[in-house]
């Protein structure tokens, strides 16, 4: 004879409903969608472009640090050469340093702008692609004018041709490819200008800045040489007397 439970048998509803509870508990279930290559793709483009923004913060610190020694050392060396014999000597020499370390700057922002670029290039082109992908919206038709109706010459109808000719898929793929690389070619070109009329700034502003300093070089010279000249008749005027 079989010995009783002391717990009370449990009904099927509970018992089917902890099963259907452990299936939805199962691994597959609670696997997450695997992600689209497109949100990849945008992930990959996002880390890139930190990383670039980095680079180019980097590039153009390191750029404005370069111009900063250049003119601190070439103020210190201009200075340092009035105590010379050979002044002019001394000074061109300084600004032969300067350059040199100008250029050095200038490489880096030609960096700096190239990632730029780069960047605009890209973001042009996605915005090309994502109209491409979009479908052409239609105008809204024209409300009717009663007037320009009454006001219409009469038309003899025309009977349509029964022949329809429609495009054939090679056309709309040469036509379609002709518009994307019309406007690519407008985005590059736009870039390339943008690029080039901010190295250009950055060349005439290096520019101005050098002419400046030779201006300012030049006056002290003058000063210089017309305070020994004051000094030089004063000890003349002085042993006339």
């Amino acid at each position: 004879m079989s010995r009783p439970s002391v717990f009370p048998a449990l009904p099927r509803s509970i018992l089917s409903l902890s099963a259907v509870a452990l299936l939805s508990l199962s691994p597959a279930a609670l696997a997450q969608p695997a992600p689209t290559p497109q949100a990849e793709a945008e992930a990959a483009e996002r880390t890139r472009r930190v990383a670039e923004d980095a680079r180019r913060a980097e590039l153009e610190a390191q750029a404005k640090a370069l111009r900063d020694e250049a003119e601190t050392t070439f103020k210190a060396t201009e200075a340092g050469c009035y105590d010379t014999f050979m002044v002019n000597h001394c000074i061109d020499k300084a600004k032969r340093q300067r350059l040199d370390t100008i250029q050095q700057a200038r490489a880096l922002e030609a960096e700096a702008r190239q990632i730029d670029l780069a960047q605009r290039q890209r973001a042009a082109a996605e915005v090309q692609a994502s109209q491409r992908l979009a479908p052409p919206s239609e105008p809204a038709a024209p409300a009717p004018d009663p007037e320009a109706a009454r006001r219409a010459p009469t038309v003899i109808p025309v009977p349509a041709p029964d022949v329809d000719i429609a495009p054939t898929p090679e056309a709309d793929r040469i036509r379609r490819d002709r518009a994307r690389s019309a406007s690519d070619a407008a985005a590059t070109a736009e870039a390339q200008r943008a690029a080039r009329d901010a190295e250009r700034a950055a060349k005439r502003a290096d520019t101005e800045a050098e002419a400046a300093a030779r201006a300012e070089a030049a006056a002290r010279d003058r000063a210089r040489y017309e305070e020994r000249l004051r000094k030089y008749e004063e000890e003349q005027a002085a042993k006339k007397k």
